[in-house]
């Protein structure tokens, strides 16, 4: 079977180097360079744009290639586009592309079938857990043609009832949710250990005049990665999220709160400022060591200090020019156990 014959039969609307290798069962740039070449010639195979060579200077090929067909191939798909279920009709799209629909027929069908299938919305799961279930295999919905051959066809995630699991995956005790909380972050588990504890086992939730409705573990730095915090967010999916952030009296946990109301601008963020008073004034009756951080990195520390007093400010910045270390396990579980409420 010679080359155009195979590539007519092809499903796809495209086809990579490898793909024809094994098409023809070669194993040589020397034995398709010139196979291709006829048939780019011929006007049955494009190179896709930016797809790059092989890097042979003798037998240049491209690494992948647009099929190109006659419109009466393309006819013949159209009884089978208009099998699919109406919500991959409704905008008309694979009608005027069936290119489309060859190049991801299997998708496309199987998808179809599954609409059919749902008539009713089914109760909504991952991403990876609906493609598995659609397609047998849980990486298809990532993938980027599928993924934007989706939006032309403008089906959404709430169509197929999916979500994205955030890939930050942060540690919580949220008890209830509700539209309006306001969520407690700790810099270290051992503080995060205990507040969960006097929530769950003790019913607990005011702690110094503020009422908790969960608390999150920030696992030091990794709270403060770039829109980490935000797309926890999303994730919760409720309407009005107030965050307190509690962490370390030290450059470092300062410098992890800065970084974090930095790096999630448009969430409310403040920091829990009577944890911190308390810490500094336990300090007092314990000897301080300075950190041994030496690496005497300091951020910008003027819009963490803005929700401070001004003499709660002051005490602050001495601890940062002197590189004192307060760790929040200077409040203790027997201290949680006489403030809480």
């Amino acid at each position: 079977m010679d080359l155009k014959t195979k590539l007519l039969s092809w499903k796809k609307a495209s086809v990579t180097k490898s793909e024809l290798e094994q098409l023809m069962g070669l194993h040589s740039d020397a034995e398709l360079f010139p196979l291709v070449q006829e048939a780019v010639r011929n006007g049955l195979l494009k190179p896709y744009q930016n797809a790059g060579t092989n890097g042979n200077l003798k037998y240049p090929i491209c690494m992948k290639y647009h099929i190109i067909r006659e419109s009466s191939d393309h006819a013949a798909l159209l009884p089978e586009i208009q099998r699919l279920h109406p919500d991959l009709l409704k905008n008309g799209y694979l009608h005027r592309h069936p290119n489309a629909f060859q190049e991801y027929r299997e998708v496309m069908e199987a998808l179809s079938r599954w609409l059919f299938q749902n008539l009713t919305k089914p109760v909504a799961v991952s991403r990876k857990e609906r493609s598995f279930e659609i397609f047998g295999k849980e990486k298809t919905l990532d993938d980027a043609g599928v993924k934007n051959l989706l939006k032309r066809l403008e089906i959404s995630a709430d169509t197929l009832r999916f979500y994205d699991t955030p890939a930050y995956c942060f540690h919580d005790y949220i008890p209830k949710r509700s539209d309006q909380m306001c969520l407690l972050i700790c810099e270290n588990k051992d503080i995060w250990f205990n507040l969960r504890k006097m929530i769950s086992e003790y019913e607990r939730s005011m702690l110094w005049d503020i009422v908790l409705d969960g608390v999150i573990y920030g696992e030091g730095n990794r709270i403060c990665e770039p829109n980490a915090l935000t797309e926890y967010t999303r994730f919760l999916g409720v309407n009005g999220v107030k965050y307190l952030y509690w962490g370390d009296i030290d450059r470092e946990g300062l410098n992890i709160a800065v970084r974090l109301f930095r790096n999630n601008p448009e969430l409310n963020i403040q920091p829990f400022c009577a944890a911190y008073m308390q810490m500094l004034e336990r300090a007092k009756q314990h000897l301080i060591m300075h950190s041994d951080d030496q690496r005497e990195r300091m951020e910008n520390y003027t819009a963490f200090m803005a929700a401070f007093s001004a003499n709660e400010q002051l005490q602050l910045a001495n601890a940062m020019e002197q590189n004192l270390h307060i760790p929040q396990e200077i409040i203790s579980f027997a201290l949680l156990l006489d403030e809480m409420r």
